[in-house]
């Protein structure tokens, strides 16, 4: 659809042609929007089942009918896909999608032996007191990958310790229409159930695991400066981006110094198993990085 609406601008073609108008756009606005930038380019839009002539003020009255009637034929799918997805989350039903330490076998969930290994590995680190970036670190030192057969990484085994799943639960509508919401349509009272699928974890082991998870949440304090560079800087090694990282140490009299670094993303979420940290003070990368900006834009040869 990008490319055609490229091609219309650079008069490419004469005219469109679709079976119904809902094979161009299932939003009314979108095919309102559409339809005026191809009668602008002078390209004449076929529907090949539906016939209307969008040159007349009926002809694209009759279309406009037609697109509100594609929404809401879309609309109500959607609804209808929606409260089957909701009952079957109500029975305890796998709603489908690769979860690590199962596989869907006839959209139900069935242990996967090897995966569970590591799924109990992670519990039982944690709850002896690793953290997360420890946990993904020996994981990957050992050889273990994902599903994907990625790195194991910070955020990865945070949200294998948050997923009710493996603790026999069946959880639905954490997010409501992530579609158009995304997280900030987090539901405050998400559906959940006794699955029917058998359980990794036990609810003593689960248990341990949230109080510790409640009792570290909290979000990390923002540095007052900026880091100019974040992400902007590549690891020389694996070419990711590099994040912030502070540090501080002790002086004599007893005051605390902080340092800031750069260093490699993949080295500060999986470990030294998936880079080498490569740190850079921050200070030194910055200066350098303007200075030869303050060079760069001094010449005017060069700018």
């Amino acid at each position: 659809m990008k490319r055609l609406i490229d091609d219309v601008e650079i008069n490419k073609f004469d005219a469109v042609l679709v079976w119904k108008i809902s094979r161009l756009s299932r939003n009314m606005l979108d095919t309102l929007i559409i339809l005026d930038k191809f009668e602008k380019y002078d390209v004449k839009f076929i529907s090949y089942s539906e016939n209307f002539d969008t040159g007349s003020p009926i002809g694209r009255l009759v279309l406009q009918i037609m697109a509100s009637i594609a929404e809401m034929e879309r609309n109500t799918l959607s609804e209808n896909v929606k409260l089957g997805m909701k009952q079957r989350a109500l029975e305890g039903q796998w709603n489908g999608g690769s979860v690590f330490g199962y596989d869907t076998v006839e959209k139900q969930l069935v242990i996967n032996h090897k995966e569970t290994e590591i799924v109990k590995m992670i519990f039982e680190m944690y709850a002896s007191g690793k953290g997360l970036k420890a946990i993904a670190n020996y994981l990957n030192k050992l050889g273990y990958r994902t599903k994907k057969g990625r790195y194991f990484s910070i955020n990865g085994i945070a949200t294998i310790l948050d997923n009710v799943i493996y603790n026999g639960k069946i959880s639905w509508l954490k997010v409501e229409n992530w579609d158009t919401k995304r997280r900030k349509g987090k539901n405050p009272d998400p559906i959940i159930v006794e699955g029917q699928h058998e359980a990794i974890i036990s609810d003593e082991l689960w248990s341990l695991v949230q109080a510790r998870r409640k009792s570290k949440s909290f979000k990390q304090r923002q540095s007052n400066e900026p880091f100019l560079l974040s992400s902007l800087l590549r690891c020389p090694d694996c070419g990711q981006g590099m994040v912030p990282s502070i540090t501080t140490s002790t002086r004599k009299d007893g005051t605390k110094r902080k340092h800031r670094y750069y260093v490699c993303s993949n080295f500060h979420n999986k470990g030294s198993a998936a880079c080498k940290a490569n740190s850079i003070k921050a200070y030194e990368a910055e200066d350098e990085v303007i200075n030869r900006i303050e060079k760069l834009v001094t010449n005017k040869q060069k700018l």
